[in-house]
């Protein structure tokens, strides 16, 4: 029934969208959003646009540079106004994980500072830029490829920020889906139902009246078609398999064969031409006029927008060829806006041997080259033709945009237990699966000609888990970070709040399980934050954090915090990237020595073989490649770096034997000398003689070694030479009263007071240039400013007892600023630091900072979101007429927005100011249930210095006696109503004194059920826009998007516990928290049967009786003619009685009454006349005429 029912109003959804995203071609009502500005263009193919005026940012010379990723929506509220830019019901939710933030470009651009203050060189926005369907907040299905989502801004705005970014010496790459688009056709006899796969495709059909601007289908049969090569998993190119039936095809712009799951075991060559995860269209890119079209709409992209790259989506899912073909068109295209070195990296799920097909000109395994010297120094000019795939210049993706293989070998090296591994993923061991990958891909840059591996590797990102959700996972984040970023050769990649230690997640599926929490502050991830689902793909997953996210109040804060240590450990490393050129460009990785023990975890094995995990020290070399790279004059120049980790889930200490080449702890560098770890301690280890010479970089000397060496629990380190040492730039390690903490006025809203700031530095600050350098901002009703109090400074080295460090690389607060800030009225205030310098003024932070708090009334919505979400003393009524006004209460607010009708629709933003203002009346309509009691109000709020609009207060008007109330009513749907359609049932919540919503509910179990606000609308169908379930068992109900594959409803799988019968739903709207009460008692309700059952039959047995007596008997009394008080009027009515005469009645009353019928009154005259007196006086020989004192009476 849910089902039927979302598939209804998804038609009818998409059937009112098409008017208002429908691209086509030049339009000047989308002139904003519209990437073709040629007003004149009729074929896809003449369309155009470029940036007028503009001084397009040329390509880096180099890409490996740290990358920061980030939904866009998930990221940073800079516009409030694009929140709900398509006017649906499910776009914007403040209660909620599955709908929209509201993020944008804006918020984007408000942000770089904290991206660039890290150390960030390149931004990643995942998710297609161009319009999608209201709800989705990842937008990986486009409906059209040169149309902009108004959610995240128009053509300038983008322009805006991207030239922010560039300003910043930064660089932008953004998602291009290729080969799949949204969900607008159906096929033929599969609307409701997965659609199997079918060579000769199956006829498709537009599931609304919304199309594709710019690509049909087309059902008729071309009998020969050029199919695409394909390549299997195992890196060969795929001969028979199933691909010789692939021979005639339909003449369409997208492939109709059927419908794959996201997960699943298909062919490779099958999930090129399917429909991605039964939503995603797929276009038929290897038909050359379709791959025209695309590549000309990404063409557009970068000469409107000033982008630097390309990052493909689905990467293996596009057939190689077609991709070679895209790939080279794009880099021509973007060379001609001064771009010599456009970034294309992909998505790489598969193991290393199908990515190679991708990397560059692709190569299958029997094309690898051993000799990794020579690779290092390939050239396009001396690589071997006959050992590449694909002609030149047809390099299909530059680098893997997080390295799943590498990913999947990071979970098993640090503790993951479960069938991790995919086919023919690298080894668990780093230094062997760097060479397998030089072996293997074709990393030679299609631009430059030169070997250039530009492969992202990662620790998370959008669609696997967060790590420090689980136990020790922020150390274990710490130590892969260390991995992907100083480790391996290639480009770090972050994914957002990695830095702020981000553990809730958001998934609704055991299979597929993410953490998407958004950047600016929201009270939607905590609400939601206690974790249930579980994880499918690891045995034994060791969750922890995760389960109690919405008992963390910081979960619902702003997460932008330059103090976090996580984000202060990850600046020290990109910052030795910067320094040691090694680190950043080094190919040469060579394992020295290690200690470690093989651990055998339950859940894993490769294939019927347990799969070990490799526990202990590992000691490895970064250099350059000797002969090949020399970074003379570029920083610490050719300085080679010692890498020693451990996994161990232990702090522990390791014995050698330096005398032993076997188990010596080999240092890369000579003996006799002192290192250094470029990590806090900063520990320094005299090198002992070993009884090796390794010969690096033309050494002749014994290399050094180490007898003992301490580890931390998953810790780290990196060492070099003493000389060489640099100590890392001042950070600061924190802020108090604390990043976004929200503080309880000691004032009325319209008084001022003071408010202590501690700053903690990593290093000792010059005192007077840190004072120069903040600048305090503040956003409040009266306009005030806060005001740093010069005379309460105080500055002085300070070593933090209560805050020792507990990650490895972590670093300690050496010094602290203290002052108090003066002047501080209601609202939101930041601090910012900008760029502060060390006492001898030679190192400084090279960042701005930002630091935010907050101030006010304990019902000011601003400060307190999750509790001043409902007051009675902001909705207010004249007295003479029906004019309602509101007095704000939200100090620290820049815009404002009001709706009357429960949401149904709101007002335009305006700009806040505080004090009254009058409400202007709302329509609505709806049927009689739907009406409510009373002027309710609901008012949103927007802050820029908070980057969120997740601040909301209901209200209903003064002196009202309603209680708190956050919805109109609730009606409860599910299988005992026929999700509303049986009306005949009550299914009303009540509210008590409190303000929770009650419902007994008792039917057959198991059940299922939703919450619905709306209840049953005038045209007879369930509402859907606030129809409520609870898909991840948190017992918080969700909303989810009306497309989605899950049904949205609160399972009852058990009985109610004994004694009980029933539930009692109990729903708190001001947290969303629901519990199934259990209520009635069972031995109540069985003696209640037992009477309801006895009672009809002993009723109906007395009724008989009665009946039988009383209507049915002749009675005698010997006494009188009186008849019994009590007793109905006699009726008259024929009867027959012959057969109840008794056998000693005389011969004359026989006849009498058997001779004829008569009437009652005449039989009783005659009766009484007839009987002798021997009659009279014997014994009745019928029941109840013994009793001696009746008389006879017949009734």
């Amino acid at each position: 029934m849910v089902q039927e029912m979302l598939a209804f109003w998804t038609l009818t959804l998409l059937s009112l969208l098409a008017t208002n995203t429908q691209s086509l071609r030049y339009d000047p009502e989308q002139v904003d959003f519209n990437l073709n500005q040629n007003k004149t263009a009729s074929d896809p193919l003449d369309y155009g646009g470029e940036w007028p005026n503009h001084t397009y940012y040329p390509s880096p010379d180099n890409w490996r540079m740290p990358f920061y990723s980030f939904f866009l929506d998930r990221f940073v509220n800079g516009d409030p106004s694009n929140d709900d830019a398509n006017g649906t019901a499910w776009e914007h939710d403040l209660m909620g994980t599955q709908l929209r933030h509201g993020g944008d470009v804006k918020g984007l651009q408000d942000t770089l500072d904290y991206i660039a203050g890290m150390g960030i060189k390149g931004i990643y926005v995942a998710g297609s830029p161009h319009v999608n369907v209201p709800w989705a907040s990842d937008s990986y299905s486009p409906l059209d490829l040169t149309l902009l989502d108004r959610h995240f801004g128009n053509i300038e705005a983008w322009r805006e920020a991207i030239s922010a970014i560039h300003s910043r010496g930064m660089y932008v790459i953004l998602d291009n889906t290729m080969a799949t688009m949204g969900d607008l056709i159906g096929f033929e006899g599969y609307l409701n139902t997965s659609t199997p796969f079918e060579y000769r495709e199956h006829n498709a059909l537009w599931k609304s009246s919304r199309r594709y601007g710019d690509f049909d289908f087309g059902n008729s049969y071309i009998d020969k078609c050029s199919y695409p090569r394909f390549w299997g998993d195992d890196g060969i190119e795929v001969v028979n398999n199933g691909t010789e039936d692939l021979i005639g095809c339909r003449d369409s712009d997208f492939d109709q064969y059927g419908e794959i799951a996201a997960f699943g075991q298909y062919p490779e060559w099958q999930r090129q031409i399917s429909k991605f995860a039964f939503v995603q269209d797929r276009l038929r890119e290897w038909k050359p006029d379709v791959r025209e079209r695309i590549q000309h709409f990404s063409c557009i992209t970068i000469a409107m927008l000033d982008i630097d790259g390309f990052r493909m989506d689905k990467g293996l899912q596009i057939s190689v060829d077609a991709q070679g073909e895209w790939a080279d068109y794009i880099r021509q295209c973007a060379a001609l806006y001064g771009k010599k070195n456009f970034y294309i990296p992909g998505e790489i799920v598969g193991g290393n041997a199908f990515g190679a097909v991708y990397i560059g000109r692709g190569k299958e395994p029997s094309m690898a080259v051993e000799n990794l010297t020579a690779v290092a120094a390939m050239t396009v000019n001396s690589s071997d033709d006959t050992l590449l795939i694909r002609d030149l210049g047809k390099n299909a993706l530059d680098g893997a945009a997080f390295h799943y293989s590498i990913y999947r070998s990071l979970a098993r090296f640090l503790g993951m237990d479960g069938e991790i591994a995919a086919g023919y993923d690298v080894p668990v061991n780093f230094v062997q699966a760097w060479q397998g990958i030089m072996r293997t891909n074709d990393m030679i840059n299609a631009m430059t000609g030169l070997f250039d591996p530009r492969h992202m590797y990662g620790v998370t990102n959008q669609d696997v888990f967060r790590w420090p959700g689980i136990v020790n996972g922020t150390l274990k984040q710490n130590l892969g970070t260390f991995i992907t970023t100083l480790l391996l050769p290639g480009v770090p990649l972050l994914s957002w709040g990695e830095e702020q230690a981000f553990y809730v997640l958001d998934n609704t599926a055991s299979n597929y399980v993410f953490g998407r929490q958004s950047m600016s502050s929201a009270q939607a991830w905590q609400i939601h934050g206690c974790y249930k689902v579980g994880d499918q793909k690891f045995a034994n997953w060791p969750v922890e954090s995760s389960l109690t996210g919405c008992q963390d109040n910081s979960v619902s804060l702003d997460h932008r915090d330059p103090s976090h240590p996580i984000r202060n450990i990850m600046k020290i490393m990109f910052e030795l990237r910067s320094r040691f050129p090694v680190l950043n460009d080094g190919f040469y990785l060579q394992q020295l020595s290690n200690q470690t023990r093989d651990i055998y975890l339950p859940g894993s094995s490769i294939g019927q073989a347990r799969a070990p995990t490799e526990t202990g020290l590992f000691s490895i070399l970064r250099s350059r490649v000797f002969g090949v790279q020399d970074f003379t004059n570029i920083g610490q120049g050719n300085q080679s770096v010692w890498l020693v980790y451990h996994n161990d889930n232990v702090t522990k200490t390791y014995t050698f034997d330096c005398s032993n080449s076997t188990s010596a702890l080999i240092a890369p560098f000579d003996s006799n000398i002192t290192v250094k770890n470029l990590f806090w301690p900063f520990e320094e280890y005299y090198l002992e003689s070993s009884t090796q010479k390794l010969g690096l970089e033309n050494s002749y000397e014994f290399n050094g070694c180490l007898s003992t060496m301490n580890m931390t629990a998953y810790g780290f380190k990196a060492f070099v030479p003493v000389n060489m040492y640099m100590e890392p730039s001042p950070a600061i390690t924190k802020f108090l009263p604390g990043h976004d903490q929200r503080l309880l006025s000691n004032v009325t809203r319209f008084e001022q007071e003071s408010v202590q700031i501690e700053l903690h530095f990593s290093a000792e600050m010059d005192c007077d240039q840190l004072t120069q350098s903040l600048m305090i901002n503040s956003t409040t009703e009266d306009g005030r400013v806060a005001q740093l109090n010069t005379s309460s400074i105080y500055c002085h080295t300070f070593y933090d007892i209560t805050d020792p460090v507990v990650y490895s690389g972590g670093i300690p607060t050496a010094w602290k600023f203290s002052a108090e800030l003066m002047n501080v009225s209601n609202g939101v205030h930041t601090v910012t630091v900008n760029n502060a310098t060390t006492w001898p003024g030679n190192v400084s932070t090279n960042s701005i900072d930002h630091f935010m708090f907050r101030i006010g009334q304990n019902d000011n919505p601003m400060i307190f979101p999750m509790t001043a979400n409902y007051t009675q003393d902001l909705l207010f009524k004249a007295n003479n007429n029906d004019t309602l006004w509101i007095s704000h209460k939200a100090a620290g607010a820049d815009q404002f927005r009001y709706s009357l009708n429960w949401g149904s629709s709101y007002s335009d933003w305006e700009a806040y100011s505080g004090g009254n203002t009058t409400l202007v009346p709302q329509a609505w309509s709806g049927t009689t249930l739907q009406e409510w009691t009373g002027d309710h109000v609901m008012v949103q709020y927007w802050s820029q210095m908070t980057g969120s609009s997740d601040h909301l207060q209901h209200a209903d008007v003064m002196g009202s006696s309603m209680p708190p109330r956050r919805f109109p009513h609730l009606f409860i749907h599910g299988q005992f109503n026929q999700y509303g359609y049986d009306s005949g049932l009550p299914n009303t919540m009540e509210q008590d004194a409190d303000g929770i919503w009650n419902y007994d509910f008792m039917t057959e179990w198991p059940t299922q059920f939703q919450i619905n606000i709306w209840g049953m609308n005038p045209d007879g169908e369930p509402d859907v826009t606030g129809a409520f379930g609870d898909v991840d068992n948190d017992s918080i109900i969700d909303r989810i998007p009306p497309i989605s594959l899950m049904e949205n409803v609160v399972n009852i799988t058990s009985d109610p516990p004994y004694p009980h019968l029933a539930y009692r739903i109990s729903l708190n709207d001001g947290d969303y928290r629901m519990l199934l009460i259990p209520i009635g008692f069972r031995w109540q309700q069985i003696l209640l049967y037992f009477f309801l059952a006895i009672i009809p039959v002993l009723s109906a047995t007395l009724a008989i009786w009665t009946y039988l007596r009383v209507f049915y008997q002749v009675k005698f009394n010997r006494l009188g003619v009186n008849a019994n008080k009590g007793i109905l009027p006699i009726i008259q009515r024929t009867i027959h009685l012959d057969q109840w005469i008794p056998e000693k009645v005389s011969d004359p009353f026989k006849k009498l009454v058997s001779s004829s019928t008569m009437h009652t009154k005449e039989l009783k005259s005659n009766v009484l006349m007839t009987m002798s007196s021997e009659v009279r006086n014997q014994p009745s020989p019928l029941p109840g005429f013994e009793d001696p004192d009746r008389r006879t009476v017949l009734i």
